[in-house]
């Protein structure tokens, strides 16, 4: 092909020698394929029209587009070729002519090809947008068209069935045709009403008809529901009040209901009026009379006269609570638009409040509420005084001259009591109890001031049930406006997204989304037509709290005043004030199994049960939690007190030698005192150990065998209800814990949950804090107890050790129980000393005789049983290890100060094995019955231990791995040095081996 040859089509570029000339060629076959293509959608778009050539259209003002300046202006070789060209040659062509053979011409031309089929493909498409809007608008003109017509139809439809239903007095009828009319014309369901072209097409007699009808319509239902109202016709109200929403009467209606429902509640509410009962009307039961009914009716009369003041403000509740029940849906179904809802519960609690208010008020000044609640709270303060002040039971009977009469109970006759006979105790007791810190005098008797309380109670029930109820109903309304609030917004966005999507449903879509995102800002940004209902404190709200204050005052008073008698009843006891321990072991042997209590613990937790829980049927929320911390505070301080310092005159009873125990020269003064007064000698009391036992030596010989044996019984009846006093505070503990669930049981059952609910909940929790001070006290008591017992203890280890007691016999100081001394007589036994510088002949003899460590026991069961059948098995446990421990202790010193041979290591090995076996026999707890807890349990017991394992090693070489394997189990307390000493006391180990082999550091 010739370089001046243009090749005639696309494919004959291929064979182009020249890449301008093939350029060419795809430019001019682009171009001529788009100018196709841009026919045929044309034609394909207008149906085969053409648009005319004379008329210019916008179109082809702007197609094809020229190129940029820069590539038309460029610099080109100037050819002399002066061909003309054609008018509608484009300056790119023109320029091709001019100078066909530049690069630079030849890629314009190519690019304009390009830029001028696209532009003709944009003219096409526009055309066709412009075609679509406008059938788009067609269509939309055609919708508005019939949906004028149809609301013509239904305004017509409307207007004839409505006249005809008023024509028939169907109000009901009518009143709902007038609706739908009114719907089509004012856009309730459309948004903004029917055009004005509908109105025309309904016709101008249709809207004058709907006009009249409306007029004719509202005048005879306003007048009718006015007549309902003066008449209280509910039936009629209920009939017509629906029908005051659809005819835009609502306001009306409202004002005219809550007319209706105050004429209702003031009859409801009259106190004054009696009710009258129609004896034709009531049902006759069989057998009974017109006369006899006509007599109940008059009694139902007089008390309606006497009514309490609970049962008037239960009236005036009953009443507001009814009305509201019955009405209130109705108002607000019917009347919710206007707030009729909202306006009825403002009416029914005004009505209610004013009435109760004055009744609680003047209910407070006829009972002197505010002046009895101050001298609660002095009388208040005087018992707490008394019972936790440094007085301690001063005027409760706790003198410490009269702890046998007042705990034991050593009431009978005079010859016995030493002087106090049954009816002395009962004066005491009634003499106690009338030195009541003055509450008798001051706020009343207890069964008074509980009626009163009861009374109270009542009223704050009344009242705080009805503030439940009108809260309740105040949050449905408030539910039910948010609702229809809610369902007008969701009807407003979407009538307007209609509309929006009608005037532009093919627009932009940006503009769209945007006047979407508009509406929605504006309906987040209107304000809610909320309205205060109720304000968070009312006038009601403000009487019943303080109320509720002086009822928790007087509550604490009550609570005080029933304890102080429980105080005073314990401590003058007879057989009633004790009973078997509801805790605890139930077998009918060993520890604890004749443990007593005392009715004080269970008339305290009455009372404060009662107390409180009287506060929780309030349901007011302030009390309830106010009462709980009464208890909490009482439980806690008074009768923690009182419960702490009758362990302590406990504790001073059973102090062996000066109480009901023996001591190391016979019988306690206590029981000894019971001897003397029985033989006759009618001494009080001896002073000192050996002028007790001379007394005891002289009382025996008088004493008959029934004297013994009724000594015996006293004195196991003292130690009993002396050890009661111990079980006391576990019992306490016991109760207090269980009180605790019940209290968080009935708050789950009558408190709906919220924030009150739990502060009152954390209050209750506080009991548990008063169970773990319950739970100190006793270990604490046990700790006196084991103090007070430990000098006999010792007493008993030097007897069977051969300590301290500077002679080979003794007499036996034994206990009451197979006393030598209760029979009359004395036996001498033959103490052995402590001794483990054996040989074999002698390791052999006290193989076969009784050793010291048996003796010991027996002699420290002698002591312990009394008390450890009487006490509950917890505290049992514990005499036993705190006994065990001084024992330890004092057995430790002993063994220090002695020799061992071999032989007598093993024996010492033996001896502690024999303790420790008396010690799980004797032990109640389960956890208990093992060595290593027993150990774990009584420190010294384990150093006792620890030293037979030491002593008894057979090489000084097996001392270290002794040593270093019971430390990594945690069982190992004794100190090098402490090994040093009493390895240093084998006689078979030098003490330099001993030294040098210890040499390391702890």
């Amino acid at each position: 092909m010739a370089p001046s040859e243009t090749p005639p089509d696309l494919p004959s570029t291929l064979d182009c020698k020249s890449p301008h000339d093939a350029l060419l060629a795809v430019a001019r076959s682009s171009e001529e394929l788009a100018c196709k293509l841009a026919e045929e959608l044309r034609a394909s778009l207008t149906g085969g029209r053409t648009k005319s050539t004379d008329v210019p259209s916008e179109d082809a003002s702007r197609y094809p587009i020229p190129l940029p300046k820069s590539l038309r202006e460029a610099p080109r070789p100037v050819d002399n070729d002066s061909t003309s060209s054609s008018s509608t040659m484009t300056p790119s062509r023109a320029l091709h002519r001019a100078n066909p053979t530049h690069p630079l011409t030849r890629s314009a031309i190519a690019a304009e090809s390009i830029l001028s089929s696209l532009s003709k493909i944009a003219s096409g498409g526009s055309e066709a947008s412009s075609e679509m809007r406008a059938l788009e608008s067609q269509r939309s003109e055609l919708d508005r068209e019939a949906m004028d017509i149809e609301c013509a139809l239904r305004i017509r439809e409307g207007c004839a069935r409505g006249g005809d239903s008023l024509m028939g007095r169907r109000y009901g009828d009518a009143a709902r045709a007038v609706r739908d009319v009114n719907d089509v014309l004012y856009g309730r369901n459309n948004g903004g009403g029917c055009s004005e072209r509908a109105k025309e097409l309904a016709g101008e007699e249709a809207l004058q008809s709907h006009a009249r009808t409306v007029e004719v319509l509202r005048r005879a239902v306003g007048e009718r529901y006015e007549t309902a109202v003066q008449n209280g016709d509910v039936a009629g109200l209920s009939e017509l009040t629906p029908l005051l929403g659809m005819l835009d009467m609502a306001q009306l209606g409202v004002r005219l209901y809550l007319q209706y429902s105050q004429s209702v509640l003031t009859r409801e509410m009259n106190l004054d009026a009696p009710p009258v009962i129609d004896v034709d009307s009531v049902e006759r039961e069989e057998g009974m009379s017109r006369a006899a009914m006509r007599r109940r009716a008059e009694e139902r009369q007089k008390q309606h006269i006497n009514m309490s003041t609970p049962q008037k403000l239960a009236r005036i509740y009953n009443a507001a609570v009814t009305h509201l029940r019955h009405h209130l849906p109705m108002v607000a179904y019917a009347l919710g638009e206007a707030d009729g809802d909202a306006e009825l519960v403002q009416l029914v609690h005004v009505e209610a409040e004013k009435r109760v208010v004055d009744i609680m008020r003047g209910y407070m000044n006829e009972k002197e509420l505010g002046r009895t609640v101050r001298r609660a709270e002095v009388v208040a303060g005087k018992i707490e005084d008394r019972y936790t002040g440094s007085g301690g039971g001063g005027g409760g009977g706790l003198e410490d001259g009269n702890i046998a009469n007042m705990i034991m109970g050593f009431a009978g006759d005079s010859s016995i009591s030493g002087g106090v006979t049954t009816s002395d105790m009962i004066a005491r007791r009634n003499a106690a109890t009338r030195d009541d810190c003055g509450f008798t005098i001051e706020v009343g008797n207890l069964s008074d001031v509980d009626a009163a309380l009861e009374e109270w109670a009542l009223v704050m029930q009344h009242t705080e049930s009805y503030e439940r109820f009108l809260r309740h109903a105040v949050d449905e309304v408030g539910k039910a406006r948010k609702l229809r609030r809610d369902q007008k917004r969701d009807e407003k966005r979407r009538l307007k997204e209609l509309k929006e999507e009608g005037k532009d449903s093919i627009g932009n879509p940006r503009k769209s989304a945007k006047g979407s995102a508009a509406v929605d800002d504006e309906e987040e940004a209107e304000e809610e037509d909320s309205i205060e209902i109720l304000p968070p404190h009312t006038q009601l709200n403000e009487v019943a709290a303080e109320i509720g204050g002086n009822f928790s005052s007087l509550e604490r008073c009550l609570l005080l005043a029933g304890m102080q008698r429980a105080f005073v009843n314990a401590n003058f006891p007879d057989d009633s004030t004790f009973s078997p321990v509801a805790i605890g072991s139930t077998s009918d042997y060993g520890a604890g199994s004749r443990a007593l209590q005392t009715n004080l613990v269970e008339e305290c937790l009455y009372a404060a049960r009662r107390s409180t829980l009287r506060a929780f049927a309030t349901g007011h929320v302030g009390t309830a939690s106010a009462a709980a911390n009464v208890c909490v505070d009482i439980l806690g301080r008074v009768l923690l007190e009182v419960l702490s310092r009758r362990a302590e005159l406990g504790a001073s009873l059973l102090k062996p030698g000066e109480g009901l125990l023996p001591g190391e020269s016979g019988l306690g003064q206590a029981a000894l005192s019971f001897a003397k007064s029985t033989a006759g000698k009618g001494l009080r009391g001896v002073q000192g150990a050996a002028a007790r036992a001379g007394a005891s030596k002289g009382i025996m010989g008088d004493m008959s065998e029934e004297t013994t044996e009724a000594l015996r019984t006293r004195t196991l009846l003292g130690v009993a209800r002396a050890a009661a006093n111990f079980n006391d505070l576990e019992v306490v503990a016991d109760y207090t814990k269980r009180l605790e669930a019940n209290f968080l049981k009935e708050i789950d059952a009558g408190y709906p949950r919220g924030h009150d609910t739990e502060q009152l909940r954390m209050c209750i929790k506080g009991l548990s804090g008063v169970v773990e001070s319950f739970s100190q006290a006793s270990e604490r008591s046990m700790e006196r107890l084991v103090s007070t017992l430990l000098p006999r203890v010792r007493q008993i280890v030097n007897d069977a050790v051969g300590q301290e007691g500077g002679g080979t016999s003794a007499v036996a100081a034994s206990n009451f129980l197979g006393s030598p001394v209760l029979t009359g007589g004395a036996t001498v036994v033959t103490s052995t000393h402590l001794d483990y510088d054996l040989d074999d002949q002698a390791f052999e003899l006290a193989q076969i005789s009784e050793g010291y460590i048996g003796r010991m026991c027996s002699s420290l069961d002698e002591l312990m049983e009394p008390m450890r059948v009487h006490l509950v098995s917890k505290l049992s446990d514990d005499l036993l290890i705190g006994i065990l421990g001084g024992v330890s202790k004092r057995l430790e010193a002993v063994i220090r100060k002695s020799k061992f041979t071999p032989l007598g290591a093993i024996s010492l090995d033996s001896d502690v094995r024999y303790l420790m076996n008396f010690a799980k026999d004797r032990i109640d707890s389960p956890e208990l019955k093992s060595n290593v807890t027993l150990c774990k349990s009584c420190p010294p017991l384990a150093r006792l231990n620890q030293i037979a394992l030491l002593l008894n090693v057979d090489d000084l070489e097996d001392v270290l791995d002794l040593i270093s394997v019971s430390k990594r189990k945690g069982i190992w307390d004794l100190k090098l040095d402490d090994a040093k000493v009493l390895l240093s006391l084998r006689s078979d180990f030098e003490g330099a081996k001993v030294n040098d082999l210890l040499q390391i550091d702890e």
